[in-house]
């Protein structure tokens, strides 16, 4: 049993809720990242795919904002990497950031589950607009 505060990422990358899209697609350029943590004054507000900015509109006046996913899915780091698997799985999720008392310590994609020897969930299509679990 592997504990997700032993296998997360907790260099994720972060974008304001009021950055353009064109800056998101850079961002997730320049940093290889494939989802960006959306924070407001420390908390976080969102989530944002490679694939919402893909389709997003050409003329690049769309903000973060427009297009991030609310509400957000957050695990804490005392779950297991089993357990987060299989809710990334059910839902259809490529990114679960991982919080405690509303400080985000990180995030776990299917890298993480790569290395961990746990099968990588299908990310469905971004998004369809149901609710998102929280995992305690």
């Amino acid at each position: 049993m592997t504990f997700v505060s032993d296998a997360m990422d907790r260099n994720p990358v972060a974008i304001r809720p009021e950055a353009r899209l064109s800056e998101a697609a850079a961002l997730l350029a320049s940093s290889g990242a494939a989802h960006l943590l959306v924070m407001d004054e420390g908390n976080l507000v969102g989530i944002l795919c490679r694939c919402d900015v893909r389709n997003a509109n050409a003329e690049g006046d769309e903000r973060v904002a427009d297009r991030m996913a609310v509400p957000v899915m957050t695990v804490r780091p005392d779950a297991t990497l089993e357990e987060v698997a299989l809710t990334m799985c059910d839902c259809g999720l490529g990114c679960v950031p991982v919080a405690l008392g509303g400080l985000v310590l990180g995030t776990v994609t299917g890298a993480e589950l790569r290395r961990a020897g746990l099968d990588e969930p299908a990310h469905r299509p971004c998004h369809d607009g149901g609710e998102v679990p929280h995992l305690h």
